[in-house]
């Protein structure tokens, strides 16, 4: 049985609702933190699990971002990305 990696989940969704890429998720945790995070680690904390160079996501990133996500979002810096400003398809 494969094991679901419910942070890699939640950090694309975050990715995507947002609108950041992994450079960005990076600056923004490394600033919290004061330590160098590479793009290239989050890249392999969101990349399949299939591949060799996958990694979990850990837990305390995943609090960073989204506390630094949701305090941008009240300043109004970002706003996530509405699924109702989109087109509806047509049917």
């Amino acid at each position: 049985m494969e094991l679901i990696d419910y942070n890699k989940i939640r950090l694309k969704k975050l990715m995507i609702l947002y609108g950041k890429p992994s450079n960005k998720v990076a600056t923004l945790i490394a600033t919290v933190t004061g330590d160098h995070l590479s793009t290239r680690t989050v890249q392999s904390w969101s990349a399949s699990p299939s591949l060799v160079s996958a990694r979990p996501c850990p837990g305390w990133a995943l609090y960073i971002l989204e506390n630094e996500l949701q305090m941008l979002a009240e300043e109004g810096d970002i706003a996530p990305l509405l699924l109702s400003n989109y087109p509806k398809p047509l049917d």
